[in-house]
C-alpha cells in the first residue's frame, strides 16, 4: 500500500512540474498542490488539448 501512495505522490509532483512549466500556477482559487492527481491530470490534458488547437 505504501508503494502505491509514493507512486501517486510522484505522479502528482510530475504533473505539477509540467503545469508550472506551462505557466499554470493555480486552478481557480486552488493552488496546484491542493489538487488531486485526477484534477491535475485533467487540467494538464485540457491545457494540452487547447494548445493543439491554437
Amino acid at each position: 500500500m505504501k508503494k502505491i501512495d509514493c507512486s501517486a505522490e510522484l505522479e502528482k509532483e510530475i504533473f505539477i512540474a509540467k503545469l508550472l512549466d506551462l505557466g499554470i500556477y493555480k486552478k481557480g482559487d486552488r493552488q496546484l498542490f491542493e489538487l488531486s492527481l485526477d484534477d491535475l491530470t485533467e487540467e494538464y490534458e485540457r491545457i494540452m488539448n487547447v494548445k493543439i488547437f491554437e
